[in-house]
């Protein structure tokens, strides 16, 4: 899912390419309205969890979707026995403080902080750099490209990794990689060296991209608290993409590209910390694993 999503910044870097140049940047925005209406349309067909359901008491809703999945899996393979039902948590805002739960909103916010300062405040101002630096607009956006096709591997990468080697390793993994080609970008003058390291550098950054979001913020919280804590978490995250243009603009003009990766890379050294200290793994597990690790919340039984 990762790298379909992702394929929009290559896509975009053509678009870029293509039309910029010739007849500026408004009809990007056009296409990007367009993609937006489609998915306004889509989302009204996606269907809610059923465990969300059942924990809000809406349970002829959820075993009338629990049906219709049952139906589809019989159609390829037996269906297990029914389980013993089970109680379900209500959680309140105070939960998310709990000693269970608290490590894992600190790695949920950090981890969403960094990829989003990763993305927004160097990702995106790539062409900004290049102009800066002497180039072309035209020749700008074809570094761009160059550079941010990485992008489609490191989520093809990030992809397989999750679960052959989890997520904590591939996390301290990528951003260790992310750190060693960040630390060489700024020295890189001659053009090929200059695309062949900033094309290392996206990878590593996408790797993480398709471990961060949607997939490791996601599986840190159970699923009675999954979608408040994690909009907690990508509200941090959100809030390092409206900040952190502001500090790169600073800190490009003073030192230069190589003061944007410094920033970067301390944010990635905090990631590592942070996840090798609290980050839990949830590869190969059961969703009832992960729940039992991590809950500290009072449960209350369902409704019939």
């Amino acid at each position: 899912m990762a790298f379909v999503v992702v394929s929009g910044l290559p896509a975009t870097a053509i678009l870029g390419w293509a039309i910029v140049p010739g007849f500026g940047w408004r009809p990007l925005f056009v296409i990007a309205g367009i993609g937006a209406l489609i998915v306004w349309y889509l989302r009204k067909v996606l269907p809610e969890s059923p465990r969300w359901l059942e924990a809000n008491g809406r349970t002829e809703e959820a075993e009338a979707l629990m049906k219709t999945i049952e139906h589809e899996v019989a159609a390829t393979t037996p269906l297990l026995p029914p389980l013993t039902p089970s109680s379900a948590p209500n959680p309140s805002l105070k939960a998310l403080l709990t000693a269970s739960l608290l490590p894992s909103m600190v790695v949920g916010s950090v981890v969403l902080i960094t990829i989003n300062a990763l993305i927004f405040g160097f990702v995106n101002w790539l062409p900004t750099f290049f102009v800066q630096q002497g180039l072309s607009v035209t020749r700008s956006l074809t570094y761009t490209l160059v550079i941010v096709s990485g992008s489609l591997i490191g989520c093809a990468i990030g992809a397989v990794a999750a679960d052959s080697l989890g997520r904590r390793k591939t996390i301290i993994g990528a951003s260790v990689w992310t750190i060693v080609f960040g630390s060489i970008y700024p020295f890189a003058k001659e053009p090929l060296l200059v695309l062949a390291t900033g094309f290392l550098l996206i990878v590593g950054i996408y790797v993480l991209t398709a471990m961060l979001y949607g997939v490791y913020t996601s599986e840190l919280f159970p699923t009675a608290v999954r979608l408040r804590a994690n909009g907690i978490c990508n509200m941090f995250g959100r809030g390092a993409t409206i900040l952190t243009p502001l500090v790169v603009m600073v800190l490009f003009k003073s030192y230069g590209v190589g003061g944007v990766l410094a920033l970067m890379i301390a944010l990635l050294v905090m990631q590592i910390v942070v996840v090798w200290a609290w980050g839990i793994e949830p590869a190969k597990r059961g969703l009832e694993a992960l729940t039992a690790s991590t809950t500290d919340i009072t449960p209350r039984t369902l409704r019939a």
